[in-house]
């Protein structure tokens, strides 16, 4: 049961946070992110970080949790399946920022290889630094 809704002028039912919040068992797991609605409830068995960390936050906004485990652009894909509505009050800007934060499904979103060749590199730089003023390489 969706809880109070109304349309919006693009046809996305509103709700308020307090109806997310109803939605906080494992059979019925909804969440926020980034002011968008998600019933996830048919998708938890499949999650690849499992079922529990889904159960953990139903019920609430995970944005920051969303982006702090470095979803990929197939993630971002998946999860624009289970949008059932936005959340009171989120605004344009808001939405966006799920599209930002994944990079434009590039190479180097989602936690790939292309994440960590920049820092190894750095890290590589670093030690042949080192050694060259040990040993003077150069």
């Amino acid at each position: 049961m969706p809880g109070k809704a109304e349309e919006s002028k693009d046809a996305s039912k509103v709700f308020t946070l307090k109806d997310v919040e109803d939605h906080n068992k494992e059979e019925d797991v909804w969440f926020v992110v980034h002011g968008k609605i998600y019933d996830v409830s048919k998708y938890i068995q499949e999650h690849p970080g499992g079922a529990e960390i889904m159960a953990e936050n139903a019920g609430k906004d995970v944005s920051d949790q969303f982006e702090e485990f470095f979803h990929s652009a197939e993630a971002r894909t998946i999860l624009k399946k289970y949008e059932i509505g936005v959340l009171e009050g989120s605004t344009e800007e808001d939405y966006k920022k799920l599209e930002e934060a994944g990079g434009g499904g590039g190479d180097m979103s989602g936690g790939g290889i292309g994440s960590y060749l920049l820092p190894l590199l750095i890290v590589l730089v670093a030690i042949f630094y080192q050694l060259n003023k040990t040993y003077k390489f150069v």
